[in-house]
């Protein structure tokens, strides 16, 4: 029995299928309309499993990293501050890929990091950043949250400053990462797990 598969004509084997994650997963960092640009990362607070929708912001494919912005009041900042671990999954929906990574979340906000990935960030993206009070809290109407004046135009990049305060960072190192491929005629599974100095150990998986 084969130890590799056949997708669209190329004959790859499990080191194959993990490269392919990491630049499919690269690929959603960079460009706005992939599939994989808006994953979902779930976590634990008190026993309760917590989903969001988020922007994949960059990815490191030699150190296993993926990034995402927040708001340093939000729930889930606090939540993984008091557990780190975490988990992404991303779906291509046109490739039937499923890729799921686990790891541990790193939180930065007042440091280089944090720093630089603002200096990237353009104003509407500082402009959610802006709000004074803190994302989640009770409102009685159906409100942005945001300073009237932003309602309905992007700050200047000089006004974006005052966001700055409340934005973090959260890297996510991963520990784990399990490939699916949906297909009529069967589907295909496979496992890859990172060890300290991110070598991997590699099995299919029954789907």
């Amino acid at each position: 029995m084969a130890d590799s598969i056949k997708i669209n004509g190329l004959e790859l084997n499990l080191n194959d299928i993990e490269k392919d994650c990491w630049l499919r997963i690269l690929n959603g960092s960079l460009k706005s309309k992939d599939p994989l640009h808006n994953p979902v990362v779930a976590n634990t607070s008190e026993g309760i499993v917590n989903m969001r929708t988020v922007v994949l912001r960059s990815v490191n494919t030699k150190e296993k990293t993926l990034v995402f912005h927040t708001d340093i009041r939000s729930g889930k900042w606090n939540e993984l501050q008091k557990n780190s671990n975490i988990s992404w999954l991303l779906y291509d929906a046109p490739a039937r890929f499923q890729i799921r990574v686990g790891g541990t979340a790193s939180l930065h906000h007042v440091d280089d990091m944090a720093d630089k990935a603002w200096l990237k960030s353009n104003e509407n993206s500082r402009k959610i950043y802006l709000g004074e009070n803190a994302p989640s809290r009770k409102s009685d109407l159906p409100i942005s949250g945001l300073p009237i004046i932003f309602d309905s135009k992007n700050p200047t990049m000089e006004e974006s400053e005052a966001g700055r305060k409340n934005f973090g960072i959260v890297v996510t190192k991963a520990n784990w990462v399990e490939w699916l491929w949906l297909n009529s005629a069967g589907h295909r599974r496979a496992a890859f797990y990172y060890k300290d100095d991110l070598s991997f150990e590699a099995s299919w998986l029954l789907p």
